[in-house]
């Protein structure tokens, strides 16, 4: 089967830095071509992948905003438009996967290719595409009517299992207040316990506001500023925590974290619960106290837990399976 798979154009893929979903799309892409697959992967400058990639001129990563947030401008999607336009009438694919925002080619020429649009935020309003995979099942019935939905999925091979965790816990995300960093800091502080802060900052006022001065407060909270990839710092880290304070759809984080083999203590939020099972591999959570009272239980968990729970669920090769047969409902004429 010949797929072209839309990157977001945003970051490059496979990311460096902060870049989730750039991540997912290439753990997917590298897993389609290993079963056979002919990929074209449409992404920004600097993007590769092992089968043809597109790089769409237009864009620059390191001035790129790190995601699309409600009430933020996103870049343009008209060069990917021109880019995909321009290669698809001379190489006809058998199916568009669309990860981007805007999915203009899709939507410009519905009938041209068979399609699907995976999403990664939730729906603004009045948000309305045709064939639309959501992340999560809690993501899937934000719209309605409801949609298929896929959960990410990781190369666990390249994810090492430890048992040791001799590391502070630790809380990787963007600097940004629907990330909540505040809370996780309070709650470090009254569980006694040593945490690092780890992410780029993308709101300003609330780093110098909020994070910053909450760091020099307490003694035991570090930032260590952005991280160029998350297996090092997860590894040994007594815990992940995780605290946003929007509808989180499937943080890829959490699948890292547990890949090896390290507890996840986060909000009860989103598609959360589907990646934690409480008091198994980690700790849901309804506010600061209970964050608290988790940080202070985390050795409870078993780092080998956390990993055959990864294993079961988040690899790459379930998350291909699952979108392979929705490719053979819409190339048979299927549409929702």
């Amino acid at each position: 089967m010949k797929v072209a798979v839309v990157s977001i154009p945003y970051k490059t893929t496979p990311p460096v830095g902060y870049g989730g979903i750039e991540r997912v799309v290439y753990e997917f892409v590298e897993e389609l071509v290993r079963r056979g697959h002919e990929v074209v992967l449409f992404a920004t400058p600097g993007s590769y992948c092992s089968g043809t990639t597109i790089e769409v001129a237009g864009y620059e990563a390191s001035t790129a905003p790190s995601g699309l947030a409600k009430g933020q401008k996103g870049v343009s999607e008209e060069p990917l438009y021109r880019a995909m336009k321009e290669y698809l009438s001379e190489n006809p694919v058998d199916i568009i996967h669309d990860w981007s925002f805007e999915n203009l080619f899709v939507l410009r020429h519905p009938d041209s290719f068979p399609f699907i649009i995976s999403i990664c935020i939730p729906p603004f309003p009045g948000h309305k595409r045709p064939n639309l995979v959501a992340a999560s099942k809690a993501h899937s019935l934000l719209f309605n009517p409801p949609v298929p939905y896929v959960h990410y999925g990781l190369n666990l091979g390249n994810y090492p299992f430890c048992a040791t965790k001799n590391q502070p816990m630790i809380h990787i995300a963007k600097i940004a207040t629907y990330k909540g960093q505040h809370l996780a800091i309070m709650a470090a502080m009254l569980a006694r316990k040593e945490l690092l802060l780890a992410g780029n900052v993308e709101d300003r006022r609330y780093f110098k506001a909020v994070v910053y001065p909450l760091v020099k407060l307490i003694s035991k909270v570090n930032y260590i500023g952005e991280v160029l990839g998350t297996i090092e710092h997860v590894q040994y880290a007594e815990a992940l925590i995780q605290t946003p304070r929007w509808f989180d759809v499937f943080p890829l984080v959490i699948l890292e974290s547990l890949a090896c083999g390290t507890p996840v203590i986060a909000l009860n939020k989103g598609g959360i619960p589907e990646q934690i099972e409480h008091g198994v591999n980690g700790f849901l959570c309804d506010g600061v106290r209970d964050l608290a009272r988790s940080m202070a239980r985390v050795h409870e968990i078993k780092p080998e837990h956390c990993r055959k729970i990864a294993e079961r669920k988040f690899s790459v090769k379930r998350m291909v399976d699952d979108y392979l047969d929705l490719y053979s409902k819409v190339i048979n004429g299927a549409n929702w």
